[in-house]
């Protein structure tokens, strides 16, 4: 999902490591490395292999690949753990977002094979604070946080020509999935934000299950003139444009965790409105991330008048880019992964482990 698999081997491979990755043929819009390093000269290296879902066996072509005796460690993303599973090798399960929030405790055969990965597994990394209740609940001892590692050099402040001249814009990329996202949410607190502040301008990424619903909702409003749809979904570098001409940027309101949403948005030194769950977070990290969290709609009224102060967005941005940099460096998070690689097959324990992670 959104190329993590590639950012985290690419950044493995420059710091020494033999790592190869496997991916789906023809990957979806956001997942196909061509797409966000132009270093591959819309070539894929040596190192990257794929697998077919075209092809009836493609399930068994993956576990056949993770036998091959050339690897010694497998790391797994979302549910590629339950092929990891019959592997017949020692292998870390990454869980990215719904794979652990939801899946791993549902009823269903994935959820009951996934739930049986993460066990089996010597390693389950997660870079989601929320994530944490779930792991208790599962009983999962094996566990460890890693802040999500990203590209700091690409999401940066830069100069853009925008178009939304003595506007307030609040952009909103996030899915139009209400029941994960929270997109109504925002919407009725902007829709009465808008009241007394005409100027402002909500900008929406049109993609996900919920789009016609979220354009009734703005239509049932009246709003229409304060909300602009974009289509999506956006690549990275219209993602670093709107970034950089909008005021705030509006991300989920009831999962609890920050995504890259929230990380790209304060690399490049914007102020993001979101909800996290303050308790898990400072479990997770030793300071608490500089963003304002909010979860109804008054407190999306209550924040967007307070970020309606340049000044204050300023201080808050620049905040959250330092905050990021230290929280989500690549570099430390390799140093992390090569760590707690090497740990497994020197056989430690998950506390030994744990105790070698650098902040």
């Amino acid at each position: 999902m959104v190329n993590l698999g590639y950012f985290i081997v690419n950044q493995l491979r420059q710091d020494g490591l033999d790592v190869d990755l496997l991916m789906e043929k023809n990957p979806p819009i956001m997942s196909n490395p061509l797409d966000i390093d132009p270093s591959l000269q819309n070539s894929y290296p040596d190192w990257i292999h794929f697998f077919d879902k075209s092809k009836k066996s493609w399930k068994f072509d993956i576990i056949k690949l993770m036998r091959n005796k050339e690897y010694d460690l497998i790391h797994a993303y979302v549910e590629f753990p339950i092929f990891s599973q019959f592997s017949n090798k020692k292998y870390v399960a990454y869980a990215q977002g719904s794979d652990l929030r939801e899946l791993a405790i549902s009823n269903s055969i994935r959820g009951i094979l996934l739930r049986r990965a993460y066990r089996k597994a010597k390693v389950v990394i997660t870079a989601q604070p929320d994530h944490i209740d779930t792991i208790n609940k599962l009983n999962l001892k094996n566990w460890i946080f890693l802040p999500l590692p990203w590209d700091m050099n690409f999401f940066k402040p830069i100069l853009c020509q925008s178009e939304f001249e003595n506007k307030f814009v609040i952009f909103h990329p996030a899915s139009l999935f209400w029941k994960l996202k929270g997109n109504d949410i925002l919407i009725k607190g902007f829709a009465e934000f808008s009241k007394e502040n005409p100027n402002s301008l909500l900008l929406i990424v049109d993609r996900g299950i919920d789009s016609i619903k979220t354009k009734e909702l703005i239509k049932k409003l009246q709003i229409e003139n304060h909300v602009q749809f974009i289509s999506g979904p956006l690549n990275r570098h219209n993602l670093l444009k709107y970034y950089n001409i909008c005021d705030v940027v509006a991300d989920q309101f009831i999962v609890g965790s920050m995504g890259s949403i929230a990380l790209e948005s304060m690399l490049c030194e914007k102020p993001v409105i979101t909800y996290i769950k303050l308790d898990l977070h400072q479990r997770a990290y030793s300071e608490i991330p500089p963003i304002i969290s909010v979860s109804t709609p008054k407190d999306i009224v209550t924040s967007l008048e307070l970020l309606k102060d340049e000044k204050t967005r300023k201080i808050i941005g620049k905040q959250g880019r330092v905050w990021t940099m230290k929280y989500h460096s690549p570099h430390t998070f390799s140093i992390n992964l090569k760590t707690i690689y090497h740990s497994i097959l020197n056989g430690d324990s998950i506390d030994t482990m744990k105790s070698k992670i650098i902040e």
